[in-house]
Parts: C-alpha cells; sequence; structure tokens
C-alpha cells in the first residue's frame, strides 16, 4: 500500500504517533466510504479504517514476535514491561479513530449523520434522536463480554485483525458524543466547547472500556505466540496458558469495572441532558 511507503516504521514504532496514525487513516476511510458508500459508509468507514492501520499494526506485532516468550511465572510488571509498547500503541490508535469520528460528525449534517452512521447511533440506542437509556447491568456486561472475547479471538487467530473491533467501537463513542455535542450546541454555544463539556465525565468509562478490548487483543497475541513457538504440552508452553488464563480473568474484570462506570456515569450522564 501506498502510505507504508511513506509512513516509515521507525515513525510508526513511537508510540504516541499511533493517535495521529488512526486520526488520519480513520479520517480517510471516513471520506472514501461516503464517496463510494454514501448509503452505508457509516459502517463501511469502520471496515476501511482497519483495512487501513493492518498492515501498520503487523509491523509492530512483528516486533512483538521476535521477543523470546518469557519462561518465567506470571508477574504483572514482567507483562508490563513486555506488553506496554503494544498497549500504548493500541490505546492512542483507539483514541485517535474515536477523535476522528467525533470530528467528523460534528462536521456532517444533522440529517446525514442520522442516516450514514445509524448503525453506531442504534448500537448506542439512539433512534432517530430519541435515546433509549434502560439498558440493564447485565445485557451491558454482556455485550462488552462478547466484545472482549470476539477481540481475544481475532487477536488469537489473526492477530492484528482484531482492530476492526476495536475500530468499530471507538466509531460508536465518536459519533454518539460528536452528535450530542452538535445537538446541544443547536440552542447556542460552540459545539467543541459542547464536546469537551461531554466527554470529560464519561472519559474514565471510555478509556476503561478500550482497555478491556485492547487486554483481550493482547492475550491473544500471548497466547498465539506460544502456540506458534512452543510445543502443546510441554512445560513452557503449559505456564504461558496458565498465563494467558489470568490474563484474561483480569480482563473480566476490567469489563465488569467498565460497566459499573457505563451504568452509573455514562448512562445517568446522558438521561440528564
Amino acid at each position: 500500500m501506498v502510505f507504508e511507503q511513506i509512513i516509515k516504521p521507525a515513525w510508526i514504532a513511537r508510540k504516541e504517533h499511533a493517535f495521529f496514525l488512526g486520526f488520519f487513516y480513520t479520517l480517510l476511510a471516513i471520506i472514501s466510504s461516503k464517496i463510494i458508500f454514501p448509503s452505508s459508509f457509516g459502517l463501511m468507514s469502520v471496515a476501511f479504517t482497519a483495512i487501513l492501520l493492518v498492515p501498520s499494526l503487523n509491523i509492530l506485532l512483528a516486533t512483538e514476535e521476535n521477543e523470546e516468550v518469557r519462561e518465567k511465572k506470571f508477574s504483572l510488571r514482567l507483562l508490563w514491561k513486555d506488553h506496554n509498547d503494544i498497549l500504548r500503541v493500541y490505546i492512542f490508535m483507539f483514541l485517535g479513530i474515536f477523535f476522528a469520528f467525533a470530528l467528523a460528525t460534528v462536521f456532517l449534517g444533522s440529517n446525514t449523520i442520522i442516516k450514514g452512521f445509524s448503525p453506531q447511533l442504534n448500537a448506542a440506542g439512539f433512534r432517530g434522536g430519541a435515546t433509549d437509556y434502560l439498558n440493564s447491568f447485565f445485557s451491558i456486561v454482556k455485550n462488552n463480554l462478547i466484545i472482549f472475547i470476539v477481540c481475544f479471538i481475532l487477536s488469537l487467530v489473526y492477530g492484528a485483525g482484531a482492530v476492526i473491533f476495536l475500530a468499530w467501537n471507538a466509531s460508536v463513542w465518536g459519533v454518539v458524543f460528536g452528535f450530542v455535542a452538535k445537538n446541544s450546541a443547536i440552542g447556542g454555544g460552540n459545539v467543541l466547547g459542547k464536546f469537551a463539556e461531554i466527554i470529560l465525565p464519561v472519559m474514565p468509562h471510555l478509556t476503561t472500556e478500550a482497555l478491556a478490548y485492547v487486554w483481550a487483543a493482547i492475550v491473544g497475541g500471548i497466547v498465539s505466540k506460544a502456540i506458534i513457538r512452543e510445543k502443546v504440552g510441554s512445560k513452557k508452553f503449559n505456564h504461558i496458558i496458565t498465563d494467558g488464563l489470568i490474563l484474561m480473568a483480569l480482563g473480566l474484570i476490567v469489563v465488569v469495572a467498565a460497566g459499573l462506570l457505563e451504568v452509573y456515569f455514562y448512562g445517568r450522564f446522558f438521561a440528564m441532558r
């Protein structure tokens, strides 16, 4: 792809640059999908974003795969040391996608948003401008858990393929916050100021949920690396799989925490608007 020739691996390797990568590729995906698929550009923009990001992420994942799998016992400190780079890349990338969708929503017309981004608005409970905030805690956790598991499986099987679900989740958040900010500014006020007012109270939930999905993708990568490099049933293989199960359990705790934050902060915040 042309962009891989322009954007060098050394630039991508700087973790904070993943934000700009996600932001730029997402804007490009939205514009191109709007031109090619005007009636369904909401979904196609997510697919195009993933297609654009996967080659760059594969460069980073290839670097990760070159590192030796540790044989030491499970340690959160060693886990962070081994994988904090890729964790930061995914988080920055997620935020870049989120802000790109939010910016696009702010500048697009309301009718275009409702028609084109209807999958995102429906996923968040919007129905033609009305909002349903009666989802129970258990249904929210169930939905997040499904995405968590799918991210793990995609990462296990496809490596960077999990980015499509991360991009989808980021697109939902971006469209929702951009749409609410746009509507809030109709009665007066700066739309960007409204956006900041809306996003700040729910930032803890946003980052926690993103962390859960990124966590699942990383665990999938760890298990995949063990399957490829180690003999099935060996001591080292069993040790790594055990570590993976422990990490999955910790990830489930993060999923529940994200659900709690969504119910008690996100839902109540929008219910008051």
